[in-house]
């Protein structure tokens, strides 16, 4: 296996977190109500789509490029190494801010501190910088760790309630993955 199937190897733990958290906010709903509302189940869904699927697809991918096991279908299989590794760089950055969202819209039910949105958005997001653009021109790396620290300082300066926070992170997440999914368009036009 080449050197750098480790770092994207690596980067599972942001969609395992991500599925952790939706099984948690899908748990929260169901204590609140006596039925199980529909919103839990979309919620479990959710976590088994980023805890199993996603992780499965990307190790198949990995394994099926470096191993040359289906040799009719490289193309194919290129196609979906390019789009798992542009998921690899900008999907950490929109699933870090959807996790943040799904802590956010959690910190009444459980009652806890802003902390508990803040230190995993910035670990996470440091995490991600280093990991992903640990080889990146232009100081890149540097550029995100910038920016996690910056949206971290904006909100936090300007005191945002709980439901803001939710809300800016559900509209960085949406940014972010409709960025990465321009992206995968044009470089598969451009490529």
């Amino acid at each position: 296996m080449s050197a750098i199937r480790y770092p994207e190897l690596a980067y599972l733990i942001i969609p395992v977190l991500l599925g952790l958290e939706f099984f948690i906010s899908a748990k929260n709903e169901k204590q609140e109500r006596e039925e199980t509302p529909l919103g839990s189940y979309v919620l479990d869904f959710f976590g088994f789509l980023f805890m199993a699927l996603i992780p499965a697809i990307f190790l198949f991918t990995i394994w099926a490029v470096e191993t040359k096991a289906f040799p009719l279908q490289d193309m194919t299989l290129a196609r979906l190494d390019r789009y798992a590794v542009i998921f690899f760089f900008l999907g950490s950055w929109w699933q870090v801010h959807m996790i943040a969202a799904l802590r956010s819209r959690r910190l009444k039910a459980e009652d806890a501190g802003k902390w508990h949105v803040w230190v995993p958005y910035l670990v996470l997001g440091v995490f991600i910088s280093l990991l992903i653009l640990w080889v990146s021109p232009f100081q890149l790396k540097w550029v995100s760790v910038t920016w996690f620290l910056m949206v971290f300082g904006i909100l936090r300066i300007s005191k945002a309630r709980a439901k803001t926070l939710e809300r800016v992170f559900w509209v960085l997440t949406v940014f972010f993955f409709l960025l990465e999914n321009v992206m995968f368009i044009f470089m598969e036009t451009v490529v």
